[in-house]
């Protein structure tokens, strides 16, 4: 399937090809403006950003938001970040199991400090990517990874 998007003057088209059929269709209403988080050295200045954005202050680990009013940030929210919000952890192939489970899955189970389920991005020894299955254990702080061979490499959690 191949879609392609044209735009004539202030109309927009979209164009969809299905098993040799072409379906045309016009774009439907703008949906509303999605939030940002933007960063930067100190506090924000009341011109940065609009209703409902957030701003870290990447000096302080401050977190601001949501910004109640375009003009100005008083009255938001404001929380200082004191705890890791990202940890990288390596695992060597004897820290790998030597078979697999019942599932077919070789497993690697990491200890974390960071206090929330993170997103994992796993990186062989390689440099490649890999998709692999997590499991979070909250009680332990650990994650146990699921892969389909056995590799060592780094987990990036954030």
């Amino acid at each position: 399937m191949a879609e392609i998007t044209v735009v004539d003057n202030s109309n927009i088209i979209n164009v969809t090809q299905v098993d040799n059929q072409v379906i045309l269709s016009d774009s439907g209403i703008q949906g509303p403006s999605g939030r940002t988080i933007l960063n930067g050295s100190g506090a924000p200045a009341d011109g940065v950003g609009v209703t409902g954005d957030f701003y870290f202050d990447v000096v302080s680990n401050k977190f601001y938001g949501p910004k109640l009013t375009d003009n100005s940030w008083l009255n938001a929210k404001s929380i200082i970040l004191t705890q890791e919000v990202s940890e990288k952890i390596s695992w060597s192939l004897a820290q790998v199991s030597s078979t697999p489970d019942a599932d077919g899955y070789y497993t690697v189970t990491l200890t974390t400090s960071l206090v929330f389920q993170p997103n994992v991005t796993v990186i062989d020894s390689g440099g490649n990517a890999f998709e692999t299955g997590v499991q979070y254990n909250e009680s332990n702080k650990t994650v146990k990874l699921f892969m389909t061979s056995r590799f060592s490499g780094t987990a990036y959690l954030s």
